[in-house]
């Protein structure tokens, strides 16, 4: 536990997390308190603490220990098991992780989409052979993307790719208009927004109404050759129809960085299906600097009986 100059009998800011030290290493550096860094539930005994910053899976997993809780900062972008608990108790209060994952998710998407495009897996192996062999690209200026969830992540990848000389088109829950995106659908009419399109980048987010959406109608509606792009969850995708579609040829690359089921599991198909590419869970690791200022700026909001910043609604699941 760290030093502190609040009253000794004042319970301490809960930190919860597989990198609670390095979390609570950089609350210090912002603001000396009275932090507790553990870094897994079994850990834990009864703790008193009202307020925790932690992962969602190690705050349920906690949470008959945590019973004077009143308020948990979330360190994942995805709070989804968080959200049992709010059922159970509706005087919590959850907040998520926004506005700090934009350039991180841009690195990768893009990163991903200039690798495909411009063929460097081939030239690498090209490489291996001693081959000196220009290949037929497909650059991406002018061709279409959709982004699947438009919130500050979406923001942002719209931005880098209008960048790019693509053109975007947004889906969201309502279908309202949202800044730098020329048109946005409503969730609704999911099939007519990905008409043709050469990308589809999904950020949405673990709810009952994003679950499967990204199913054979879908892919079958976008341009022959499409890139798939999962960086928001794995529920929203159904994995067979994804695999059939690569299979076919109808998707030239599917991108996964998030699963149904993670880690994924040993002889789980994507594994080995042709032109599907797996990452750990690691498009955009939240940056412990970064989560430490989120969390002081709602931790001031808090002590002075101020609304959080993106408060988690239990009604829409995020």
């Amino acid at each position: 536990m760290s030093s502190t100059s609040m009253p000794s009998d004042t319970p301490p800011i809960l930190v919860l997390d597989a990198d609670a030290a390095d979390i609570v290493a950089e609350l210090e550096v912002r603001r000396p308190g009275h932090y507790r860094a553990v870094s897994s539930p079994e850990q834990l005994e009864t703790c008193e603490s009202t307020v925790c910053l932690g992962s969602p899976g190690h705050v349920v997993a906690a949470s008959t220990k945590l019973t004077s809780l009143r308020w948990v900062q979330s360190t994942w972008a995805g709070t989804a098991p968080l959200l049992s608990l709010l059922h159970e108790r509706p005087e919590l209060q959850v907040t998520g992780v926004k506005g700090i994952f934009g350039a991180l998710m841009a690195e990768y998407v893009f990163g991903w989409i200039a690798a495909l495009q411009r063929r460097l897996f081939d030239y690498r192996d090209q490489q291996r052979q001693g081959l000196w062999r220009q290949l037929p690209e497909r650059p991406s200026g002018g061709r279409h993307m959709v982004i699947l969830g438009v919130g500050s992540i979406g923001q942002h990848l719209a931005e880098v790719a209008t960048a790019f000389g693509l053109t975007v088109t947004g889906v969201s829950r309502t279908g309202a208009s949202v800044a730098g995106i020329e048109r946005v659908f409503a969730v609704s009419a999911l099939p007519d927004a990905v008409a043709g399109a050469d990308y589809l980048v999904s950020v949405l987010p673990d709810t009952p109404d994003t679950c499967g959406l990204i199913d054979a109608e879908v892919l079958a509606a976008l341009a022959p050759a499409a890139v798939l792009i999962n960086v928001g969850r794995g529920t929203a995708v159904m994995d067979a129809d994804v695999i059939r579609a690569l299979k076919a040829g109808s998707l030239s690359a599917a991108v996964l960085d998030v699963f149904r089921e993670e880690p994924l599991p040993p002889g789980h198909p994507f594994w080995t299906t042709p032109n599907l590419y797996v990452t750990p869970h690691v498009a955009a690791i939240t940056p412990a600097s970064a989560l430490a200022e989120l969390f002081l700026d709602n931790l001031a909001r808090f002590e002075a009986g101020q609304p959080l910043a993106h408060r988690v609604d239990a009604q829409r699941g995020y």
